[in-house]
């Protein structure tokens, strides 16, 4: 105490201001957790709204390993969410657990078509830039392989947000594929620009294992938010038409 009484005043009120702010971070983080604080730090940017395809009753369409398709699709929004919001964006989870988001309606189809519309309404609701919906797929033939991005044909800024998905997709995937018109539901009926991304198929042996691991997950979520980011970006500079190599095979 007499050591910091014989300083110069002005050095003083540095150190008494340095002690106060490390006296606030010590207490914010006593008294709020870290997922707290960190979604309240950069968030002030587009709203973007991710989409953990099926959930609750909903399974999906195949497993891998015990794995359901549900699941898989989770953990790659999760990671989309976390690389989005640390680039400043405004992150909407139309879920973050094992749920679905209908009441109960009797009937599988009926369920599953009320709870695609309580998403797209959750997406409106939101004001959202653009949606991305994240499934898996599966096919007869075995040997289908690749993540895909897929657009309504009759939105022409989701086309341009599936190309550049598209794009940084192919960057992480042993065999490139191009983005595709794709006849779902959540696309024909937002009436916002989105893409439906199916990150591989689960009945490829070799894919079905690597999308259960979480390193694939993750270069598969960090494609998925570089694509967003660019569409982001792209949106903000007078929506000028591009060509993709999203496009091409």
């Amino acid at each position: 105490m007499l050591i910091i009484l014989l300083l110069p005043p002005g050095f003083r009120r540095f150190l008494f201001i340095l002690g106060g702010l490390t006296l606030v971070s010590l207490l914010a983080g006593a008294f709020y957790p870290s997922g707290l604080i960190q979604s309240l730090i950069s968030t002030s940017g587009p709203v973007v709204v991710v989409d953990p395809g099926h959930g609750g009753v909903d399974g999906g369409t195949g497993e891998q390993g015990g794995t359901l398709e549900k699941e898989i699709n989770l953990a790659i929004a999760l990671r989309v969410r976390d690389h989005l919001r640390t680039g400043g964006a405004n992150v909407v989870m139309t879920r973050t657990t094992d749920t679905d988001l209908s009441p109960f309606v009797p009937g599988k189809s009926g369920r599953h078509r009320r709870d695609l519309a309580a998403r797209i309404e959750k997406a409106r609701k939101a004001g959202a830039v653009c949606l991305v919906s994240i499934h898996c797929d599966w096919s007869e033939d075995k040997k289908r392989r690749g993540a895909v991005a897929f657009y309504n044909p009759r939105n022409n800024t989701g086309k341009e947000l599936a190309c550049l998905i598209q794009e940084e997709l192919n960057k992480v995937q042993a065999v490139p594929q191009k983005a595709a018109p794709g006849n779902f539901f959540i696309l024909n009926q937002t009436g916002l620009t989105a893409a439906l991304v199916e990150a591989g198929f689960l009945s490829h042996p070799e894919e079905a294992r690597l999308l259960g691991t979480p390193a694939y997950q993750s270069r598969l979520a960090r494609a998925i938010a570089n694509g967003i980011r660019r569409y982001n970006r792209w949106y903000g500079n007078n929506r000028q038409p591009a060509v993709h190599e999203g496009l091409k095979r």
